[in-house]
């Protein structure tokens, strides 16, 4: 530990943060603050006077000025980005006094913007919560559903997510419960305005008309395209998914998408599901949609099988591999293989299986037995003779429980043993 400084430059800091963080609607909750910045009891009590301006005269550890100071400065540069980027300030304001300036003069939508960014960077557990009203919930719900009702099965789920980004926990029964005009809830976090404020369509249960999700394209062209995209099995497996990831039904979802003459209107979170997926995959990322539902067309699979055989003395071994990866029963991955016409599609697990053994090194694929190891053989050897000595013994016995459990026993373990590659001694058996 240095040398203690003054306890002035900690209030300093402090004040500095509290100005930043009123300029936005938000208040220190000082007994947070001092956990924030020392553990230890003793120095607790003189944090908290240099914090209440009471001791400025006083010493205080350096760590924990430098923590004020770290934090101020976090402050002070989340803030002026955020600030920067949506008020369109620049040079950005770098210091504390030219930022509450700049933050005390903005509009309140952005000073909303603003709080809410504190929440997201961590800052939250410092401060103190705000709370607005059930009734002042629902009136905000009643703004954002001019256009289209909420789909609730979706959105409260997203809510709670949100919330626990900003350090707020609520069960979701609880915020299903703020929907009901019965409830008086007095304690509803603030943020979930804002939060509501910045939905997008994608939470709405209203319908769209089908152009804006097709564009310019024939409706028919565009799903198979989109289908191919995914990598759906089938149109079916494809509905399915988009029911599983919205609160509509898949009868409601195939019926939208089915038969030549698609309807005018569609669910606009059927819409928002796929636009969700595509901007997924044209980022690079994979897509939340259950594996059981995508697959990739046989051929390609029937594509690696030249350079696996090549790596492989037996396709059965291969195929035996494949299903250990994916968990697929070995004769479903022999059938994906084979170009009998039945199958179109293979599951991606399998694709993407037998596509990483295609890439792996030179030369054929030997699994490794479970013997390889010297050690784990000298067990098996010690145990497989202690087994045929006690079945001899049964044997000889005739009718013996003791030994017949006995001999059970010692071929389990030489079972295990093998299996988890043993290498302790098996003398106590």
């Amino acid at each position: 530990m240095g040398d203690m400084v003054p306890a002035r430059r900690l209030a300093h800091s402090f004040s500095n943060c509290a100005e930043l963080l009123g300029a936005v609607g938000h208040k220190i909750d000082r007994d947070a603050l001092v956990k924030c910045l020392t553990q230890e009891e003793g120095q607790a009590l003189e944090v908290r006077k240099a914090l209440e301006g009471r001791r400025k005269a006083a010493q205080i550890a350096p760590e924990v000025v430098e923590r004020m100071d770290r934090l101020r400065q976090r402050l002070v540069e989340g803030l002026s980005s955020a600030a920067s980027a949506l008020l369109g300030v620049h040079p950005i304001p770098s210091t504390p006094g030219e930022l509450v300036g700049l933050l005390k003069t903005s509009p309140q939508r952005e000073k909303d913007a603003l709080a809410d960014t504190v929440l997201l960077n961590g800052h939250g557990q410092f401060l103190e919560p705000r709370y607005i009203s059930a009734a002042e919930f629902r009136k905000a719900v009643k703004e954002q559903e001019k256009d289209a009702r909420l789909a609730l099965v979706k959105l409260v789920p997203h809510l709670q997510q949100e919330l626990r980004k900003r350090g707020f926990e609520m069960p979701e029964d609880r915020i299903r419960k703020l929907f009901d005009p019965k409830c008086d809830d007095p304690e509803v976090p603030r943020c979930l305005k804002w939060i509501l404020r910045n939905l997008n369509g994608e939470f709405n249960g209203g319908l769209v008309d089908i152009q804006e999700m097709v564009g310019d394209k024939d409706p028919d062209q565009w799903l198979d395209a989109t289908r191919k995209t995914l990598q759906f099995r089938s149109h079916t497996a494809m509905h399915k998914a988009i029911a599983e990831a919205t609160s509509l039904k898949y009868d409601c979802v195939h019926k939208a998408l089915s038969g030549r003459h698609k309807a005018k209107r569609v669910q606009a979170e059927i819409k928002y599901c796929l636009d969700r997926w595509l901007e997924d995959v044209a980022a690079g990322r994979a897509p939340d949609i259950e594996e059981d539902y995508r697959g990739v067309p046989v051929e390609q699979v029937r594509a690696l099988l030249p350079v696996l055989e090549q790596k492989f003395s037996c396709k059965e071994g291969m195929y035996r591999l494949i299903a250990a990866r994916t968990g697929v029963k070995p004769g479903s991955v022999r059938r994906y293989f084979h170009s009998n016409g039945q199958l179109k599609y293979a599951p991606l697990s399998v694709y993407r299986s037998a596509e990483a053994l295609a890439e792996e090194g030179p030369g054929r694929y030997r699994p490794r037995s479970y013997l390889a190891d010297n050690r784990t053989r000298r067990v098996a050897r010690r145990l497989a003779q202690r087994a045929q000595e006690v079945l001899e013994q049964w044997r000889r016995a005739g009718e013996s429980d003791e030994l017949e459990i006995a001999y059970k026993e010692l071929r389990l373990a030489l079972i295990v043993a093998i299996k988890q590659q043993a290498h302790g001694s098996a003398a106590a058996l």
